[in-house]
């Protein structure tokens, strides 16, 4: 009881410079698939034409139709997946230049410590002193934390 839950399973880590990509059991799978239902087609246009051989035949090219739409729709899908993470780590990179140009531009701005920052730090520095200050008596302070909200 309860040894399920304490199995360590691994834990599989896809990135973006990992191709997403049908396993070699999924692409068999539909190969076999769409053999059996060609070799069905063909068993069913080899058989007499009464009404039941019709209705199979209708029905099998119909899968058939369905199943041919449905790996084109994966296949399309999966070229889809495949541009869009490209441009997504192309993206990336350009992302990264603008953070690096903008952080460098912020860093060398004569505003970056503007007048409020100082203020704000001056402020900081009288509540931590009138703390110290009063020690056991934060109530005391009421004039230097008031001061430091309204910045």
């Amino acid at each position: 009881m309860g040894a399920s839950n304490s199995k360590q399973e691994s834990a599989y880590v896809y990135g973006n410079d990992v191709p997403i990509g049908f396993t070699m059991g999924l692409k068999e799978k539909l190969i076999k698939e769409a053999t059996a239902q060609k070799e069905a087609k063909d068993k069913a246009r080899t058989a007499s034409s009464s009404p039941e051989s019709v209705c199979s035949r209708g029905t099998a090219e119909e899968i058939e139709t369905a199943v041919a739409k449905e790996l084109e729709r994966i296949l399309k899908k999966q070229q889809h997946d495949q541009l869009r993470s490209k441009d997504r780590q192309a993206s990336t990179a350009e992302l990264l230049g603008e953070i690096r140009d903008l952080s460098q531009q912020i860093n060398t701005s004569p505003t970056a410590q503007s007048q409020t920052y100082g203020q704000a730090v001056n402020a900081r520095n009288q509540v931590a002193a009138c703390l110290r200050k009063n020690e056991g008596k934060a109530l005391d302070c009421w004039k230097e934390v008031s001061e430091f909200k309204s910045l």
